[in-house]
């Protein structure tokens, strides 16, 4: 994998994704989900076979009567409505909140599917759920005994020293269903997901800080700036701010999808930030290689270019707009070194101040994405 493509691999989000959350029954099968890889709903007796998209009112109320009958559930509309979202409503493609007591996961969802375990009968699901009501959290165990399940792919754990963005958490505490829609909270989730995505025609870059202390306000300044004027090409008017910040907490800066002309920019932020925290490299180390990885990004696309003229097919007309290409290019590689002679270094010394920390969500490997780069310095010289 070469530079470029370090910066291009940004997650891209379907504006159609839905997000839930579920609950693994306080915490009991927390464990089991992320490690067998799929997630569940109770209510045994109801299979997909037993509801459709669109039941009767006869139909619904014998249900709901079923319900009410074996499962002594009070509200037995809702947990007819929870099964019906969990086969038909959730799809594939879809982001699971997974919440733990003390931990939340986030998770694609993949396909349906019920278990063919013959133990998982009614009855070992109640007396499962009857155990569990006085069980201990810390030393107390159980399987999950629901048979509706959905597969699916672990993105990322946040463990309790992890931080939360207070506004999801909120909605977490607030909500005590087994499966609840979380679509008004899609870019905290994805946020808490990925530390840069697309979703929506936006650009989002979410940046941890460890911070316990007071934050310096002009460190906090400093942060936000440098790093809009990078990623917007020294338009940061364009960029827009959220924080989270109750040291430690979150930066989050978003930008239009369209604005961005070069995913380079995004990698200099990333190396500025978390260049010296992953792999140790000195500052004059770190802007010696941001100036390079611009150079060689920047060449390559020349060569490209330079190819296409050589080759006879070109017209005249096409001759102009290719030279006209490698202007901008050149003009496009000074505006981008100089951006970095102006803003990297500030930029890294407030991320310091900050300790602004890389999370397992950051998609950048810096260490390896740095050596490489060395190594391709070193077969040009």
């Amino acid at each position: 994998m070469d530079t470029l493509e370090y910066f291009s691999s940004i997650p891209s989000i379907d504006k159609n994704t839905n997000f839930w959350m579920v609950r693994a029954k306080r915490g009991f099968f927390f464990d089991e989900f992320l490690r067998e890889e799929f997630i569940a709903i109770g209510w045994n007796l109801l299979k997909k076979s037993t509801l459709s998209i669109s039941l009767t009112s006869s139909q619904s109320k014998h249900l709901k009567k079923q319900i009410k009958d074996v499962y002594n559930e009070s509200k037995p509309g809702t947990a007819l409505n929870k099964c019906e979202r969990f086969c038909y409503q959730v799809k594939e493609g879809d982001i699971a909140v997974i919440v733990d007591n003390r931990r939340v996961a986030f998770a694609q969802i993949g396909e349906y599917y019920e278990s063919a375990d013959p133990n998982l009968t009614v009855e070992f699901e109640k007396e499962i759920h009857k155990q569990i009501e006085k069980a201990n959290p810390n030393l107390d165990s159980f399987t999950c005994p629901y048979i509706k399940r959905r597969k699916i792919s672990v993105i990322r754990v946040l463990n309790a020293e992890d931080t939360v963005s207070p506004y999801l958490q909120s909605a977490m505490a607030r909500n005590w269903h087994s499966l609840s829609d979380l679509n008004e909270y899609a870019e905290l989730i994805l946020s808490g997901c990925f530390d840069t995505f697309l979703y929506r025609g936006r650009l989002t870059m979410t940046f941890r800080v460890t911070q316990r202390d007071d934050i310096n306000v002009l460190d906090l300044a400093s942060f936000v700036l440098n790093s809009a004027k990078i990623v917007s090409n020294n338009h940061p008017e364009e960029v827009t701010v959220k924080t989270t910040l109750h040291s430690p907490g979150d930066i989050v800066l978003q930008i239009a999808q369209t604005l961005i002309d070069n995913p380079i920019s995004i990698g200099i932020v990333f190396i500025a930030i978390f260049g010296g925290k992953i792999g140790n490299f000195e500052s004059n180390s770190l802007i010696g290689t941001i100036k390079d990885i611009i150079n060689s990004g920047y060449e390559r696309e020349k060569k490209a270019i330079e190819l296409r003229k050589l080759e006879a097919e070109a017209d005249i007309a096409e001759q102009e707009a290719l030279s006209k290409k490698l202007e901008n290019i050149e003009k496009m590689k000074e505006l981008q070194l100089s951006t970095a002679d102006s803003y990297v270094e500030s930029l890294m010394d407030a991320a310091e101040k900050l300790q602004v920390q890389p999370s397992q969500s950051t998609i950048l490997d810096i260490t390896e994405l740095m050596q490489k780069q060395s190594k391709s310095s070193d077969n040009r010289t």
